[in-house]
């Protein structure tokens, strides 16, 4: 357990968890504290406990999960409360940001009446919360003139994230737990959240920070946990549990006293995933043809102002191309164009030649087929009561006409070569981890053989092991069908992993294209990202 001379916000000396039909518990006796100006981290691979003991230290769990043990937030212990009686207990004392911001944005409210009226929490009075309100959103880098009439649908991936931070920091609550606030973030942005979790933590708050981010973890933390299977299997000071992310110079990743932290860390700096092997299961290479092309591409807002455009770009089969650019440039709008799910004001989508229907309701199974897109949130995306295995599969099933079988069987061979185990496949998707489910969205658009997969943040939920498997795995799974690829992403590391070319956007249009070290010099890449304004 860690422990501080300074108060206890958040003392848990012993919680696990255990799900319904399950054999072994998502969560074995792990104990923390989390104290008043620390920042306590949690790290581990996809599917360690991470997201369930956020939830868990907060007396909350997911359909299906029983929690038992103690966990004192303000010396109240919350695992004793009835569960009804938890939420009134946590109000304006602890406040929680999700790895799934859509999960806490009301689709209905605007950004600022949302905010401020969540600011009543903290603020009784009514004069407090607006500027509450904007204190929040310019503590999670959002400026309230620009966000505060916008329906979360209107923001990109990057700042619904940050939207949904500033609704955790609203209360002023004295304990945050952060689960992956940095995901989908670009470089300059996430930096910028590192200084503000240090901040806060600073200025008296205690943070329980849940991520896989480990420079986020080494600038930020006092102290990290290292969860593997729902156990802790290190605890100490952060530089003595991670070291310093630079390598020794005889090149070995710094030795940690667990395996588990020892392949956070080597795959931190690149080294191969072990059993990253698969079988190749694509399709005999295709003709040569054009491929996929998008000519003029325009998306407006209802108002009629530009979000994007006009934007051409071509991808010939085996294609491997970046798309580049800050939170709120139009990437994922552009994205979502290709595969029909955004109906452009102007332009056209063409696969050799021939032009798609803007709407994919509109496509035949055999289009639908021809661009699959693995959105930055992927949970959304599965039926919750029905396992993953059926889903995963229903695209090569659906769209490709093989039977439920051989559709299975394909979907297991992906998944492995993507680090999944088989036995991950057969539960429901409240049963898996974020990161493990951007993994099983990536295997259900694998499945589909398609010509064009596009590829938005996929990265961005995954430990630093289950990210080198994926980087390892794609390009061998992509080649024999020459899927070409589209590579949306603030991972500087795994663009230049993945792609030859790359496009820079700033306000929606292609402010630079060409090959990828042209486009982006080694030493200016993070450089550009932050020059393109946020």
């Amino acid at each position: 357990m860690t422990g501080s001379a300074r108060t206890p916000l958040l003392d848990v000396p012993e919680v696990s968890a255990h799900a319904d039909g399950a054999r072994r518990p998502l969560l074995d006796r792990v104990a923390l504290t989390v104290v008043a100006g620390g920042v306590t981290a949690v790290v581990g691979p996809s599917g360690s406990g991470k997201t369930t003991l956020g939830l868990a230290v907060l007396g909350t769990s997911r359909d299906g999960v029983r929690l038992t043990g103690r966990a004192l937030l303000g010396g109240t212990d919350l695992l004793l409360l009835e569960p009804g009686r938890r939420p009134a207990a946590r109000a304006g004392r602890a406040a929680h940001l999700p790895q799934h911001p859509e999960t806490v944005l009301d689709p209905v409210r605007r950004a600022g009446g949302a905010l401020t009226e969540l600011a009543a929490l903290g603020h009784p009075e009514r004069a407090a919360r607006k500027p509450a309100a904007r204190r929040a959103l310019a503590l999670a880098g959002l400026d309230w003139g620009t966000v505060r009439r916008r329906f979360p649908h209107q923001l990109s991936g990057g700042q619904q994230q940050r939207l949904a931070l500033a609704s955790a920091l609203v209360t002023g609550a004295g304990l945050l737990v952060l689960d992956e606030p940095t995901s989908g973030l670009d470089p300059a942005l996430a930096q910028a959240l590192g200084r503000t979790v240090r901040a806060l933590a600073d200025g008296g708050a205690g943070v329980l920070l849940l991520s896989h981010d480990l420079r986020l973890v080494r600038e930020t933390a006092d102290r990290v946990i290292v969860l593997d299977e729902g156990r802790a299997v290190e605890d100490g000071p952060t530089a003595d549990v991670l070291g310093t992310g630079v390598l020794p110079v005889s090149g070995a990743a710094p030795a940690g006293r667990h395996r588990a932290t020892r392949e956070l860390l080597a795959a931190e700096h690149g080294e191969g995933a072990a059993g990253a092997q698969g079988q190749d299961t694509a399709d005999p290479a295709p003709e040569d043809g054009p491929g996929v092309a998008a000519s003029g591409i325009v998306v407006r807002r209802r108002s009629g102002d530009p979000l994007a455009g006009p934007v051409s770009m071509d991808f010939p089969p085996g294609s491997r191309t970046a798309l580049l650019g800050p939170s709120g440039s139009g990437k994922t709008t552009f994205a979502r164009v290709l595969a029909g799910l955004t109906t452009p004001s102007r332009g056209e989508v063409r696969f050799d030649g021939r032009t798609l229907p803007r709407r994919v309701d509109r496509r035949t199974p055999a289009l639908c087929r021809v661009v699959q897109y693995v959105h930055q949130s992927s949970a959304d995306s599965f039926e919750e009561h029905r396992p993953v295995l059926g889903q995963v599969a229903d695209t090569a099933r659906l769209l490709r006409g093989l039977g439920e079988s051989e559709a299975a069987a394909e979907a297991i061979t992906v998944a492995g070569a993507l680090g999944l185990d088989e036995e991950l496949l057969h539960r429901i998707p409240g049963r898996l981890s974020g990161g493990q489910l951007q993994r099983c969205a990536l295997v259900r658009a694998l499945t589909a053989r398609p010509a064009l997969l596009v590829c938005d943040e996929v990265t961005s939920a995954l430990d630093t092991v289950s990210r080198q498997r994926v980087l390892d795995a794609l390009p061998r799974l992509l080649a024999p069908a020459r899927t070409a690829l589209l590579f949306i992403s603030h991972d500087v590391p795994a663009v230049r992993a993945l792609t030859d070319d790359a496009v820079l956007f700033e306000d929606g249009r292609c402010a630079r294209r060409g090959p990828l070290d042209e486009v982006l010099p080694a030493r200016h890449v993070e450089d550009a990202l932050r020059s393109a304004g946020t």
